[in-house]
């Protein structure tokens, strides 16, 4: 039985299309995975040119905008030794903020981390708490809880 062009048509459009899914999968950039800072600066000569992900604390009074550039730099850490220095070309997200848990996804720029530990960020993500408290014991509470998630990682190893 012989098909017809209608047929065709859409045999190849589907072939194309599951060809290009596939292809796209077994790139090496296709898919971005979550390490803890430790891991990166266990091995940081894997981290520079491929990108990841990876979650800190943004600390207190690190915090550079410059607006006219968009250009954000600012100091994450996990609170266990392991600092990055940020930097982000773009607009930060709405509630990025010091003292916020953030994840971070980007490059570094050096792989001796003692020398440069540049991270250059090409994406943002504020992390915040599902947990409303009142104003009393907020502050305690949230920090708490951030160390805690940035930590969790660490925990199950």
């Amino acid at each position: 039985m012989a098909m017809t062009k209608p047929q065709i048509i859409a045999t190849t459009v589907i072939c194309a299309s599951l060809g290009s899914i596939v292809y796209m999968a077994l790139q090496p950039e296709s898919s971005v995975t979550f390490f803890t800072p430790a891991e990166v600066y266990a091995s940081p000569q894997k981290f520079v040119d491929r990108t990841f992900r990876v979650s800190g604390l943004v600390l207190n009074g690190t915090k550079d905008w410059d607006g006219m550039n968009k250009v954000l730099k600012f100091r994450m850490s996990d609170l266990n030794g392991h600092e990055f220095a940020v930097t982000y070309k773009g607009v930060p997200p709405d509630l990025f903020k010091e003292g916020q848990g953030v994840v971070v996804e980007g490059k570094l720029a050096h792989s001796d981390l003692r020398k440069d530990n540049s991270l250059q960020a090409n994406l943002l993500m504020v992390k915040h708490s599902e947990v409303y408290d009142t104003k009393e014991d907020h502050s305690k509470m949230r920090e708490a809880r951030l160390v805690d998630d940035i930590l969790k990682h660490e925990k199950t190893k």
